[in-house]
């Protein structure tokens, strides 16, 4: 089992863990001393621990570390118009699964989702939960950011400091026939992908992210759902890019 440390909760080759993930080694799993698990630092190095003591407060040894090599190589960051129901939680488990080192939710025009600002704690409390336990399951050793919902207007403000930094920024539009993402020319360390919401992106919209520096691409021909979009686009950015394939 994987289990992701704080610097601090590493020293002298021991490790300490409390909390959630105390109780789920000893009442869940429950381990005993000599066992052994799995702790990823903020370094991305992955320790093999002994474990020594069990209850509130888990303890053991390092015997191994080794650098992990399940990362991507590109940056991704997502950007996922906010969609209802459980959809959100679909594209957080497994833009996780696909590599993003950083998932961003936002609203638009055509965003059918109002969240309050409980409403709103309490989901990014959720996605953070399952962005954890997907990076535990897939083998990553960076945990992925699960960000605040954003407005539009900040999504483009953003984009902005993005390109200008040299990153490439994709938005997928349906209205788009042309030009795809094979057509881009780049060598990208860090990748933005941005998609709507289920109503999609207004005209408007995709003019300013264009103005602001995105490359607008076209998927295919098929007008695909929203939480189905942006994991066909970190896919395919894998695979041209990334490690995927």
């Amino acid at each position: 089992m994987r289990f992701f440390i704080e610097s601090e909760q590493l020293r002298d080759g021991t490790v300490t863990i409390t909390g959630n993930d105390a109780h789920h080694i000893t009442r869940v799993l429950r381990l005993e001393a000599g066992d052994l698990l799995e702790c990823v630092d903020p370094q991305g190095f992955v320790h093999l621990v002994r474990v020594e003591s069990v209850g509130s407060q888990v303890t053991g040894r390092v015997e191994e570390t080794r650098k992990g090599l399940q990362e991507s190589p590109l940056h991704l960051v997502l950007f996922q118009g906010l969609a209802k129901g459980d959809k959100m939680d679909l594209v957080i488990q497994k833009a996780v699964e696909l590599g993003a080192a950083e998932i961003v939710p936002f609203t638009s025009r055509y965003t059918v989702v109002k969240l309050g600002a409980k409403q709103e704690e309490n989901k990014l409390r959720r996605w953070e939960r399952i962005a954890l336990e997907a990076a535990k399951q897939c083998g990553r050793t960076r945990l992925p950011k699960v960000e605040k919902v954003l407005s539009f207007g900040e999504v483009v403000a953003q984009v902005k400091e993005a390109a200008a930094a040299g990153h490439l920024v994709l938005a997928a539009y349906e209205a788009e026939r042309e030009r795809g993402i094979s057509q881009i020319a780049a060598q990208p360390k860090t990748v933005w992908v941005i998609v709507g919401p289920e109503g999609g992106f207004t005209p408007e919209e995709i003019e300013q992210l264009q103005q602001a520096g995105a490359e607008i691409c076209t998927l295919g021909p098929r007008i695909l759902r929203t939480e189905t979009a942006g994991l066909v686009l970190l896919s395919i950015v894998g695979y041209r890019w990334g490690d995927l394939g």
